[in-house]
């Protein structure tokens, strides 16, 4: 058969596949954390790698998504090359994305001893930190990428790819990730050992994480076959581990930590908050009552599906700004511009908002068929890419609208709107006013309380009791279906215009 080299920059790897086979089978095996953002479906032009030796001439489809310039470089798109003879083949890495570890969180009693892991399984990033749960010190710290991306970059891409790869597959890519971060941070603490851990995530990474068939969870009436809010049937590390309860098939165990991680249920007035990642969850606490929705924004905010997106790693722009009507950028590590990260786009559309190169309906008016490029720095915005922008913007902008509705209220009259997530960490408030992200009056209320979802595990891994209370709130919180919603539809279609509200 036929070798394979694959170079990363910091290690050269050699395989074997029959002739025919695509590149990407290869690299998903060899490389775990090879991304396929739009599931290997030949639609995102992202699997971008350089090939020399003998590899099939690309089809129309593949041409359709490099430029002339990226052919003569002999880049190739790994979910469409396939495999002639011996070749090498160059996966460019780009250093490793930012990944939020820090959480803020209300004070607590802490009913437990030992040791014990929180882990949050985001579906593009894993965090897990190693606590002494009687002092609730933070002993060790691991961050990754989510291994299941090289089989899409989003909840309904992983469901899909359950039927392609098999459902065994995705689990035991997260278990043995997990399992991996768990030695590491035993190994940093210097134990052999720890008594407990929680895991939380949305309930699309529980099911896989268990390895509970997900695929009614992508379809009406997005039933649950479990909401979790018990132990599960995996240890980490030999250890028995707590999944917290989850509110419904896009509300997941994840925004309930969060809620925890927030105390909005104990705070006065209406309490907001949103985590905003592929998915959009939100919720709203008024009298007592807790509603709770979630939106699809799909990865864009997040770099994935954009021309040049990227996550937040080193070169991405991640802020843009207008001094004197001249455009200035500032890159992730002061490094040379590769691309751009979700902050790093509010700002270079409220800029092209101010400069009249888009108007309020998306429509960009540009000389360069390229699309506008950020100051000198090559990195160009497309139509397409605002058009993304734009349908994810509407969608988090329409939710909360939708909620604040439901419950009577307004953006005037909200007390505190706490923002969770790594997105939330960097971007510039007023940007995200400024195009619509969420209603202007919102910036002056604004709560950041970073990774809540693992200060909530946190939580849990050192209360025993909290895991009642939050299974309790999980089962009398009201899940908002916005599929079903013509309030969403409406708030939907107002909220496009890139604009203030």
């Amino acid at each position: 058969m036929p070798t394979i080299t694959i170079l990363t920059g910091h290690d050269t790897i050699h395989a074997e596949a029959p002739e025919g086979t695509l590149l990407s089978s290869v690299l998903q095996a060899e490389l775990p954390t090879f991304a396929l953002p739009c599931a290997g479906n030949h639609t995102c032009g992202k699997c971008r790698v350089q090939v020399s030796g003998a590899a099939l001439p690309p089809d129309a489809q593949e041409l359709s998504l490099l430029s002339e310039k990226d052919r003569q470089a002999g880049v190739r798109l790994a979910c469409s090359c396939r495999i002639a003879g011996a070749l090498t083949v160059t996966v460019q890495t780009g250093g490793k994305s930012k990944i939020l570890a820090w959480n803020k969180t209300p004070a607590f009693a802490r009913t437990e001893t030992g040791y014990g892991l929180a882990v949050d399984i985001g579906t593009t990033t894993v965090a897990m930190q190693l606590f002494d749960r009687a002092t609730g010190t933070v002993l060790a710290e691991q961050l990754a990428e989510n291994r299941q991306r090289s089989h899409g970059a989003d909840v309904i891409s992983r469901i899909e790819a359950c039927k392609t790869a098999g459902l065994d597959t995705l689990s035991r890519l997260i278990r043995d990730e997990l399992e991996q971060m768990a030695r590491a941070c035993l190994d940093e603490a210097g134990l052999s050992a720890v008594d407990e851990a929680v895991v939380t995530g949305n309930s699309t990474m529980l099911y896989l994480y268990e390895g509970i068939d997900p695929s009614a969870l992508a379809v009406v009436p997005f039933t649950m076959s479990t909401f979790f809010g018990g132990m599960s049937r995996h240890t980490l590390a030999g250890a028995p581990v707590y999944l917290p309860r989850c509110i419904g098939a896009y509300v997941g165990a994840d925004i309930v930590c969060s809620i925890l991680a927030s105390d909005m249920v104990h705070q006065p007035g209406v309490q907001l908050m949103t985590d905003i990642g592929t998915n959009g969850e939100m919720a709203l606490h008024k009298d007592g009552k807790l509603l709770c929705c979630a939106t699809a924004a799909g990865p864009a905010f997040e770099g994935a599906g954009l021309s040049c997106g990227m996550p937040a790693a080193p070169g991405a722009i991640r802020t843009v700004a207008l001094t004197d009507g001249k455009v200035s950028y500032t890159t992730v590590g002061d490094q040379p511009a590769t691309g751009i990260c979700g902050s790093g786009i509010l700002d270079v559309l409220r800029v092209m908002l101010e400069q009249e190169t888009i108007d309020d309906t998306g429509y960009l008016e540009c000389e360069d068929e390229a699309g506008y490029t950020i100051g000198d720095s090559g990195v160009c915005i497309t139509q397409k890419d605002v058009r993304q922008i734009q349908l994810a913007k509407s969608a988090i902008c329409a939710g909360l609208v939708t909620l604040m509705q439901e419950t009577g209220v307004d953006a005037d009259t909200v007390t505190q709107f706490h923002i969770a997530g790594g997105f939330g960490s960097s971007i510039n408030y007023d940007s995200a006013a400024a195009i619509g992200l969420f209603p202007e009056a919102l910036t002056r209320k604004t709560n950041f309380i970073g990774n809540g979802a693992l200060g909530g595990a946190a939580m849990l891994l050192m209360n025993r009791d909290l895991r009642a209370q939050s299974e309790r709130m999980a089962a009398e919180a009201t899940e908002l279906s916005l599929s079903a919603s013509q309030t969403f539809m409406d708030a939907y279609v107002d909220c496009m215009s890139f604009m203030a509200f």
